[in-house]
């Protein structure tokens, strides 16, 4: 768990501290203020905070790392120092704050090939490793991603490392004895379901090196072994979950509307375990709403909701109105919900950004999103106004 960021010097962050909440945090903000830049800063210190490589030296265990987070930033400009904000005196510094205590910072200049890493930690476990979704969809790409007559430096010079690290976890061993897991596991079992009802199928990677997207839904059958003895036992000790798909009916990913693709993804993260509430580290989604029917926007925040609830550190960013308000609609204190809403604003004149982070959603009135919205209605007023005397 992630209690704290902090930032200094790093593009276009002068002086930045973010206390996280344990549960779900909501990165809030205009284009260019920086929103992707923080879920980038959290998930690259994330994999810095992982135990290093055996046999690594600390030197070559920063020169790794440090190309690791370039690679994920990708500046035009493909090096370190790329990052360090323009006219900057000071160094840039990077810290990521668990919540045992320990703490991972790395340090560089403009100059600098390679970043300093400084760990303290009060408990011997290391951070859980953070999991990325960009904004855009990846289930469909990670066929060309992955593919070997494809040259590397080509894929990596379209891809940054969110987006081929994502395709990764994607193919990952483990999703095809989904259904074990949902049975075994109560907690995601309601939201796998969910996931796959929501898109009516479910997307599976095969022998082709591809996803497929397999209309179909989960269904609860009595377990074939057992015995009256055993009809005692508790329901899901008498019950398995499988996935029944509708015979002779596939499509390719790319065939199926991007928005399904997206929630695929989380479905299968959680499949295959890359997403584990409690176990896995903290999940950083960007745009979650891009090319999502609004339609689907409440039952994707239901079931961050229901994630979070089950010990997952979840930390979006968006600037769609819709999204955010159903946050605020569907938070339910009796469950012990908690978001924190982080608002990103650039100052007009010195072109730095700061954060207000509040735990209220009323106090988000005055941020871009809210008062965008709020000229959209008074036009549409306005208009309906046009002719009528009063």
């Amino acid at each position: 768990m992630i209690s704290e960021l902090r930032i200094e010097n790093l593009t276009a962050f002068e002086n930045l501290q973010l206390k996280l909440s344990p549960k779900l945090n909501v990165m809030i903000g205009s284009n260019g203020t920086g929103k992707t830049h923080i879920l980038k800063a959290i998930y690259g210190l994330g994999l810095v905070g992982q135990p290093s490589i055996a046999g690594q030296n600390k030197s070559e265990e920063e020169a790794s790392a440090s190309k690791k987070f370039v690679r994920i930033f990708t500046p035009e400009d493909v090096r370190l120092g790329a990052l360090h904000s323009k006219g900057a005196d000071s160094e840039t510094r990077l810290s990521l704050v668990n919540g045992d205590g320990s703490t991972v910072e790395i340090s560089f200049n403009n100059r600098s090939k390679y970043f300093k890493i400084s760990e303290t930690a009060t408990t011997s476990s290391h951070a859980t490793k953070p999991v990325f979704i960009p904004a855009k969809e990846v289930l469909s790409l990670v066929r060309g991603m992955r593919n070997s007559n494809y040259d590397r430096e080509t894929v990596e010079a379209i891809f940054d490392d969110g987006y081929t690290d994502l395709a990764e976890l994607l193919v990952s061993p483990g999703f095809e004895d989904e259904a074990s897991r949902v049975s075994e596991d109560p907690r995601l079992s309601s939201v796998i379901r969910e996931l796959v009802d929501l898109v009516g199928g479910r997307y599976r990677w095969t022998e082709e090196g591809a996803f497929r997207f397999e209309p179909g839904h989960y269904e609860e059958k009595a377990a074939p072994d057992r015995t009256r003895s055993q009809a005692a036992k508790v329901y899901q000790d008498s019950t398995v979950i499988r996935f029944v798909s509708k015979e002779g009916q596939s499509f390719s990913s790319a065939m199926t509307a991007e928005g399904y693709r997206k929630i695929g993804v989380l479905h299968r993260l959680l499949c295959n375990g890359a997403v584990s509430p409690g176990k896995t580290g903290v999940l950083l989604w960007d745009e979650p709403e891009a090319n999502l029917n609004p339609k689907l926007m409440k039952k994707v925040v239901q079931i961050l909701l229901e994630l979070s609830r089950n010990g997952q550190q979840v930390v979006v960013a968006t600037h769609d109105y819709v999204l955010l308000k159903w946050f605020d609609l569907l938070k339910n204190t009796g469950h012990e919900d908690h978001i924190r809403f982080h608002v990103l604003a650039r100052d007009e004149e010195t072109g730095s950004i700061s954060v207000h982070s509040t735990d209220e959603y009323d106090q988000l009135a005055e941020t871009g999103i809210a008062k965008t919205f709020g000229a959209l209605y008074d036009a549409e007023i306005e208009r309906s106004l046009e002719g009528v005397s009063l």
